[in-house]
């Protein structure tokens, strides 16, 4: 059973273009929808939801209370995941993964199904065996959106622009290069593409006012050591993955600016690096979905990213330097704890002060506490 989790402060029309999507492939069975409310979401996003329970739906709209009364069994967890934040998106992944659902697919309220892809269908090799073009990159890093047509109308057109998280030290035209050679693997997480809006940081929003549509007609694996950004839109974790796939918390505030959203860009990199580990795979690719963006104000947007940028450049060392071979996700996860807080006891630097350094020793207690709460679910 595919199990999707989204947060959402909005109506939830989203949903009742899932259930179509869903009819019209035949596949409504075969889904758990756990929509997380947030203390400002409107009652007609819990009754559009409560809608499809009525009619037999396993389709789950978890209020307030509801989520308070999951996580009283890990209240050290619970004091971590804070209220008016997409953070909650983390009990969502959580009841997904006591109910057994495999793979768990991420969405953001923003995302729409499309025609032509399979939503669920293209997802469904998560977990599983494939074989596929491998995707290099340049120095081991690949820009996703090298695999779409990109339009940027003050620019006059545009060859590439590259995804939120894709740290400009490696920025490069050469990392959209594939491999002739097709190679084999198990797939841990399958990142889906995005037409329309790209998720791309905001300083490439105001410059370029990009639009994309695909131009693959073959999903990729990643190289092994291979990175690139994986967020929470329209992406897929097997089940097995989950204990690596804390979604981190933001919100310090840094020299006048607030470390956001870049939740969803560090804990794709960390559930990278355990994959690896472990010995599996990322696919990128399909399925495509639609990217109706909510109204931004773009240079907020670039105030919140900014501190993520700086910290994320300062983060490459991390993020390139393997984990030691485990047997499972938890025990990967671990290790990555121990090795973020040691990476972060030893920068210096713009931003680096105190508040950045206990930020990070709090990342890293919480992903203990997500495995423990994994752990403890299994």
């Amino acid at each position: 059973m595919f199990g999707i989790v989204v947060t959402t402060i909005y109506d939830g029309a989203f949903i009742d273009a899932y259930y179509e999507h869903f009819e019209r492939y035949g596949r409504t069975a075969e889904v758990r929808f756990y929509v997380v409310g947030d203390l400002t979401t409107p009652e007609a996003c819990a009754e559009r939801v409560r809608a499809y329970t009525r009619q037999g739906l396993p389709w789950f709209f978890l209020t307030p209370d509801d989520q308070r009364a999951f996580l009283s069994d890990f209240p050290a967890l619970a004091a971590e995941i804070p209220w008016r934040s997409d953070n909650r998106r983390n009990v969502g992944f959580l009841m997904a993964y006591r109910d057994g659902c495999d793979p768990i697919i991420s969405i953001d309220d923003d995302n729409y199904p499309t025609p032509g892809w399979d939503f669920l269908g293209e997802h469904a090799v998560t977990g599983r065996d494939v074989t596929l073009p491998v995707a290099v990159g340049s120095d081991n890093w690949f820009n996703i959106c090298s695999m779409m047509t990109v339009d940027c109308p003050p620019l006059g057109g545009g060859q590439t622009v590259y995804p939120r998280g894709f740290p400009y030290p490696r920025r490069t035209l050469a990392c959209g290069t594939v491999s002739a050679t097709a190679e084999t693997g198990r797939v841990a997480v399958n990142a889906g593409l995005w037409s329309g809006d790209p998720d791309v940081d905001a300083a490439t929003r105001i410059v370029t006012r990009c639009a994309t549509r695909e131009a693959f007609t073959e999903s990729y694996l990643l190289g092994r050591g291979v990175r690139s950004p994986i967020n929470t839109q329209n992406t897929a974790v097997m089940r097995a993955a989950l204990p690596a796939y804390y979604y981190v918390k933001m919100g310090v505030s840094l020299a006048g600016l607030k470390l956001d959203r870049f939740g969803d860009i560090f804990s794709g990199y960390f559930v990278q690096l355990c994959a690896e580990a472990v010995g599996d795979r990322i696919r990128v690719g399909s399925p495509v979905v639609e990217h109706r963006r909510t109204p931004h104000n773009l240079y907020v947007d670039l105030w919140h990213e900014l501190a993520g940028m700086v910290v994320l450049d300062d983060m490459l060392a991390l993020l390139e330097t393997p984990l030691t071979p485990a047997t499972d996700y938890g025990t990967a996860a671990l290790e990555l704890a121990d090795r973020i807080e040691a990476w972060a006891a030893g920068q210096k630097g713009f931003l680096w002060g105190e508040a950045l350094h206990d930020y990070f020793r709090n990342v890293a207690a919480n992903l203990r506490l997500w495995v423990a709460a994994c752990r403890q679910l299994d």
